[in-house]
């Protein structure tokens, strides 16, 4: 089972984000600690992205005019878009050997539209998907571990995870998943996931 930004993603939000806004001049650590209180809120689908940084605004007491707004929203988008092909050659390699294969990525639903849009091919090698924000649900929640268990039709006992947040990793062990591999590298992950399948 794949997470999405940081396994299927060659860069993640941060570093994106963090260089438009230190460009326009947005203090970074205001949106650090915006985003520990809120993103998980917003990727449960209860929040769009554009909600979330007025709460992170207002938070700080910051008036941000529409265009950086703007340009800072873009930017955390785009920062998903940088496809990781080498994740993809991995989950067609082990569907061929008859591994099932899942998603599980916490987004927001208006954020689902964009990943359907530039990673058809990686959803084409699941067999079942579940998107936080389209179930009102998050990761570390247990219950979206079970839904995607339930949705792929196989015990927990019998999932591996791979996810680049320790977090995530912890709750797919609290949900009984057999595995968790807390990806790095593609070297690292595929490694890895190999000792848990051949032990």
């Amino acid at each position: 089972m794949f997470d999405f930004g940081g396994v299927m993603t060659l860069t993640t939000m941060p570093e994106r984000v963090r260089a438009i806004t230190e460009e326009l001049g947005v203090p970074w650590k205001v949106l650090e600690a915006g985003y520990g209180r809120y993103r998980r809120v917003m990727d449960g689908g209860f929040l769009t992205i554009a909600e979330l940084y007025d709460l992170i605004w207002a938070d700080a007491d910051l008036d941000v005019d529409a265009d950086k707004k703007a340009q800072i929203v873009k930017a955390d988008v785009a920062s998903f878009m940088c496809r990781n092909e080498r994740t993809l050659a991995w989950m067609r390699a082990l569907k061929s050997r008859g591994l099932r294969i899942g998603i599980l990525t916490n987004m927001p639903p208006e954020f689902a539209v964009e990943f359907r849009r530039a990673f058809p091919d990686f959803i084409a090698e699941a067999d079942a998907m579940v998107i936080s924000g389209e179930e009102k649900m998050f990761k570390p929640q247990r219950r979206i571990y079970e839904l995607l268990a339930s949705r792929i039709g196989l015990a927990p006992g019998e999932l591996c995870f791979v996810d680049d947040s320790p977090a995530n990793c912890e709750g797919a062990l609290a949900a009984g998943w057999r595995a968790a591999v807390r990806f790095t590298s593609n070297d690292q992950a595929e490694r890895e996931l190999e000792t848990v399948l051949n032990g």
